[in-house]
């Protein structure tokens, strides 16, 4: 790493290009170093002949051309994506500013793309699920927010999405929410704020807290606030995404494991015009000589 004496092939390109095209020279602006290095590929670098091929890059590439595949049709993605939780208000946070998502998605980690002017929020499942304009750069503290993210004031819509998300964890899940519903004044905002706490635990640490508060009665976002934290650790973020994308992976991606490939299979495109014999950096298996049910015998 960071060793270019020890890479003189690679580095060497650099400096060809440094001493034969751009030495001596000055650019007036981006389109003259263009043009200029155009005419230089076509009267110097293409046309040159290669020692170790004893051919042009031109005639090189025409002979190369049809086991080439075709350039991408769209220009490669170079956006920013960054990963963000969504919090008990339904808000995403970058750079100091906030901007909302759909409510059922509080407490997850959700991919925001940033690219174009825009904030653009995909789900777990990648699709997408947010757009805004990106805040500039130089103002913070801004809420971007769409009407339709949040719940109506019909109190029966807020229940049914607060169901759906503690239904993902299973029935103690359901039960946990029916007694804090029960018992509790605020119990939909307490479980909204249980919502965004479960995120920073493993699904099995939050399902055994549920299940030791509905045993002994403890229905309230404080209990089982105290049961996680003398009974689990916060997971690493990493741990968390992983979660996350597993539970949305196909499953039968999941069980069709791909493993490795054998070298061997590799081979073909090593080949240089001109075979030479195995030498020692020729991995054993694919000496011809090499047969893993036979003793070679004596040297």
């Amino acid at each position: 790493m960071r060793r270019p004496q020890t890479k003189g092939k690679v580095e060497r390109k650099f400096h060809y290009v440094e001493v034969n095209l751009l030495n001596g020279r000055t650019f007036d602006s981006l389109d003259h170093l263009n043009e200029v290095t155009a005419r230089w590929l076509a009267t110097v670098a293409d046309v040159h002949t290669i020692r170790d091929f004893r051919e042009t890059p031109r005639d090189r590439h025409e002979r190369e051309r049809p086991h080439l595949l075709p350039l991408p049709t769209r220009d490669f993605d170079t956006a920013l994506v960054v990963y963000r939780h969504v919090n008990v208000e339904g808000f995403l946070t970058h750079r100091l500013n906030h901007y909302s998502v759909p409510w059922s998605f509080i407490g997850q980690v959700l991919p925001v793309r940033i690219a174009d002017g825009e904030v653009i929020v995909y789900s777990v499942g990648l699709e997408e699920v947010a757009r805004h304009p990106l805040v500039p750069a130089t103002r913070s503290g801004v809420r971007q927010s769409i009407k339709s993210h949040h719940p109506t004031g019909d109190p029966e819509e807020r229940t049914r999405l607060l169901r759906q998300r503690f239904a993902d964890l299973g029935p103690v899940g359901t039960a946990f929410l029916d007694g804090l519903l029960a018992r509790q004044i605020q119990g939909k905002l307490q479980a909204q704020h249980l919502l965004a706490l479960a995120a920073q635990y493993t699904r099995d640490d939050v399902r055994a807290a549920l299940d030791r508060a509905v045993r002994f009665g403890a229905f309230s976002l404080a209990a089982v606030r105290r049961i996680l934290a003398a009974r689990a650790r916060p997971r690493p973020r990493l741990d968390e995404l992983a979660e996350l994308h597993r539970d949305s992976l196909d499953p039968t991606l999941r069980d069709d494991v791909i493993g490795p490939r054998s070298t061997r299979d590799y081979q073909h495109l090593l080949a240089s015009d001109e075979p030479e014999e195995p030498g020692d950096d020729t991995p054993p298996e694919d000496r011809p000589e090499h047969d893993a049910g036979r003793d070679p015998g004596p040297a």
